[in-house]
């Protein structure tokens, strides 16, 4: 998709200058929201719009004592009102940063890429038109780890339910504001559209620079060696991994490995050899070289699975829940395999389909669907239509 550009002038002579206001430094950061955030702005800047992108996350390095601020931030909202996810990430810094941006330069646009600095919009000029990342509906995300507490936090059960209630109206307001709002899951965009009527949105899954990995053929050794890719720091990662450990590893009885590519969140594992950390990846092509299939056993139905969606862009055969496909979108590929249940998954890497998996190739479509080229008509187009819709307003 080509997006049209007003008659009269070109892509070129009508440069773009773009305000990006993030929830992470893709800089300094590795994870999904940074991977995420990486393809944004590379399809912001290449031809036809070519916009200037200038960037401003709410921390300049990542989080280091992270249960600390947590705790600060749920002390911030008993006393304030604002949901502890937008006081995790805002600060009077932040705001201070956007607002000395504003005084000095002249943006065409504001991003505010995540739900989570919604009340940054506060800061923006009235007459400037925005946009707004969805990465997750934080409030659905954030119910789920309510569900899932431990023994000791079940006590802060009820407080942490009424900061959720604050969380979902914090956002569906920051959307209504707004007006304008990027998600990356299809599921997420349909529930919005019935909260948040006249709502203009567009879908972009998250996309990938860069060549895409060559799949060698699966080298016959004495394991069937599996992949899972996280950072086992963040919750719905452990609970995922927690899950396939307990309750599908044990009944796996064909020789397979399980290799952990992330940061290990703590945790020491014992008692199954079957299971090897290699910590983070310094090149993930080192991850799709030594494993035949990758695995997303996503429990958590909110937001969706950049993980996956980068597996497939590489050509990696995939055994994933239906959570982790939920929102991409994907089309019917036998290099996919979509289950849910414990024994499901037991009964599947006990069989011969397991091994078969491990020898079939991504298709095209599949793998394209994750690709700049595909995504970045329709962000640029969008990007257009907004730009358009506030000057006819004024």
């Amino acid at each position: 998709m080509t997006p049209k550009f007003p008659s009269g002038g070109s892509a070129r002579g009508e440069a773009k200058r773009i305000l990006l206001l993030s929830i992470v430094n893709p800089a300094a950061e590795r994870n999904g929201a940074s991977t995420v955030t990486r393809g944004l702005v590379k399809m912001l800047k290449l031809p036809p719009l070519e916009a200037e992108v200038e960037l401003i996350p709410a921390r300049e390095e990542p989080i280091r004592f992270r249960r600390l601020e947590q705790a600060r931030s749920l002390a911030h909202s008993a006393f304030t009102g604002l949901p502890a996810k937008a006081a995790f990430l805002y600060s009077k810094d932040f705001r201070a940063r956007v607002a000395q941006r504003i005084r000095t330069a002249r943006y065409d646009l504001a991003i505010v890429n995540g739900l989570d600095l919604v009340r940054v919009l506060d800061t923006l000029p009235i007459s400037m038109p925005r946009i707004l990342v969805a990465h997750n509906l934080e409030h659905r995300l954030f119910r789920t780890q309510i569900e899932n507490l431990g023994g000791g936090d079940r006590l802060l059960g009820g407080f942490l339910r009424a900061d959720c209630a604050r969380l979902e109206a914090y956002e569906w307001k920051g959307m209504r504001e707004s007006g304008n709002v990027v998600f990356l899951s299809r599921d997420e965009a349909a529930c919005a559209a019935g909260m948040c009527p006249g709502l203009r949105s567009i879908t972009v899954p998250p996309v990938f620079e860069g060549e895409p990995a060559v799949r060698k053929p699966r080298q016959h050794g004495p394991f069937l060696e599996l992949g899972l890719v996280g950072d086992f720091e963040w919750w719905p990662n452990r609970l995922s991994l927690r899950w396939f450990e307990e309750e599908v590893l044990p009944g796996v009885k064909t020789p397979v490995r399980l290799n952990l590519f992330g940061r290990p969140g703590g945790r020491r594992r014992r008692g199954d050899n079957r299971i090897l950390e290699h910590g983070a990846a310094e090149n993930m092509r080192q991850v799709w070289e030594r494993c035949d299939v990758m695995l997303c056993p996503a429990r958590v139905t909110a937001g969706v699975s950049v993980k996956l969606a980068e597996a497939l862009y590489n050509g990696a055969p995939v055994l994933a829940t239906t959570a982790a496909a939920r929102g991409l979108g994907l089309v019917r590929d036998p290099a996919v395999v979509l289950l849910d249940e414990p024994g499901e998954w037991v009964e599947f890497l006990n069989s011969p389909a397991a091994l078969q998996l491990a020898e079939r190739q991504v298709s095209e479509e599949t793998r394209s669907a994750f690709t700049v080229g595909a995504r970045m008509g329709g962000l640029q187009q969008f990007v257009m239509d907004v730009l358009a819709a506030r000057q006819s307003s004024l």
